[in-house]
């Protein structure tokens, strides 16, 4: 049993990491045509940068939670913050295309070394409603990061230059790295699955309990990215009612924070139910309202139900994983990912209301996906 104390610096330092370095999904965002310009490279090869980052990402993800069974959590997470604070640097000096793509793809698997491993090192330390306050705490600090990663990148680009965006969070990584290594303990030693990585990922696609909360996962970052990428098309007002639209969406993400209490009261199926029915009501409550005052009620609620089902799932995946719970998470991890990967060209193929209309129907279906995961199931997952 850990102490108190060894918890709150644990949950600050996992808290802010997971803001930083899921920041860097979205510097690119806001400076595409700076670095293009500064690097005299097509606007197109920078966005492939971006599809290269994410490439690598989702390998790095589907890999670190299996081989931090081998080597220990805390090897992962801290010197891969290490390992994070080079590859960024290296990207802030990147002179061209060649060396863009690279560094940027290095970044990517070197960042990847965070989120399923601090959600498994969370489930390994900690008690039940530790690690729940754990798993909120990380997840706000990722939605955060959707918002955060790109104001703090416009902000230092036109302030300074692209460089210092990179050379600003390799400075924060280092930072991290330093308090890990001194704050982290190492996680006990885990029973590792000789058999093949595949036939692990297809046992636990092949888990009916898991393969429902996977499809759940899938629609989660997909529908709050394609959600504002929808908004950003459609909204004519000023840009400064489009950023308070987006920022004060964050007030949606406080909600995650009572995630473990409606848990205890509820369990965890009628609260993953309650979130998805608040997105869907919410998405379906915009076809009928478009004003400014609408989009910025509405973007709370959407962001809400996020905000509460994502913990939720993680908690499910975290049981039913068992004794493959690092690989379960970084699968979950892998398919967030992709859902968020498919929302942009969703977002853009569909009018405002299609992409509205499609997530609620979405939120509707997972619905009735959780009404198919029988309380028995929790139960008995509570108790392994």
């Amino acid at each position: 049993m850990k102490s108190m104390t060894f918890f709150h610096k644990v949950a600050i330092l996992l808290t802010i990491s997971a803001i930083m370095v899921a920041s860097n999904i979205y510097t690119l965002i806001p400076i595409y045509s700076l670095l293009a310009e500064d690097l005299a490279i097509t606007e197109s090869h920078v966005v492939m940068a971006g599809g290269l980052f994410t490439l690598f990402y989702a390998c790095g993800l589907l890999s670190f939670g299996p081989i931090s069974d081998y080597t220990g959590r805390r090897k992962i997470l801290v010197f891969g913050l290490l390992a994070s604070a080079l590859t960024t640097l290296a990207v802030g000096f990147s002179a061209g295309s060649i060396s863009l793509w690279i560094t940027r793809s290095l970044q990517g698997m070197t960042l990847a070394t965070f989120a399923s491993v601090a959600f498994a090192y969370s489930y390994d330390l900690f008690t039940f409603r530790q690690r729940t306050i754990l798993v909120v705490l990380i997840n706000t600090g990722f939605l955060i990061a959707g918002i955060f990663g790109q104001v703090a990148s416009d902000f230092l680009a036109n302030l300074f230059s692209w460089n210092s965006v990179y050379i600003f969070f390799s400075a924060v990584y280092f930072i991290l790295f330093v308090t890990a290594f001194i704050v982290l303990s190492e996680s006990p030693a885990q029973a590792v699955d000789r058999k093949p990585l595949s036939r692990i990922f297809f046992e636990l696609l092949n888990d009916p309990r898991l393969r429902k909360c996977y499809m759940i996962t899938f629609s989660l970052l997909f529908a709050i990215i394609a959600f504002y990428d929808a908004i950003g098309r459609f909204f004519s007002g000023p840009a400064s009612d489009l950023l308070m639209i987006r920022l004060v969406g964050l007030i949606g993400a406080t909600l995650s924070l009572f995630t473990g209490k409606l848990i205890e009261k509820w369990g965890e199926l009628k609260t993953l139910i309650f979130g998805l029915a608040i997105g869907s009501s919410s998405a379906a409550l915009l076809l009928f309202f478009h004003t400014t005052e609408a989009l910025v009620v509405f973007s709370i609620l959407f962001v809400s139900s996020i905000s509460l089902v994502i913990p939720t799932v993680i908690t499910l995946i975290g049981f039913f994983g068992v004794s493959q719970r690092a690989k379960a998470l970084s699968l979950y991890s892998f398919i967030l990912l992709i859902g968020a990967s498919l929302a942009p060209p969703a977002a853009a193929l569909l009018p405002f209301n299609g992409v509205l209309l499609l997530l609620s129907l979405l939120f509707m279906f997972n619905i009735v996906l959780c009404l198919f995961i029988k309380e028995k199931a929790f139960r008995s997952a509570d108790a392994g």
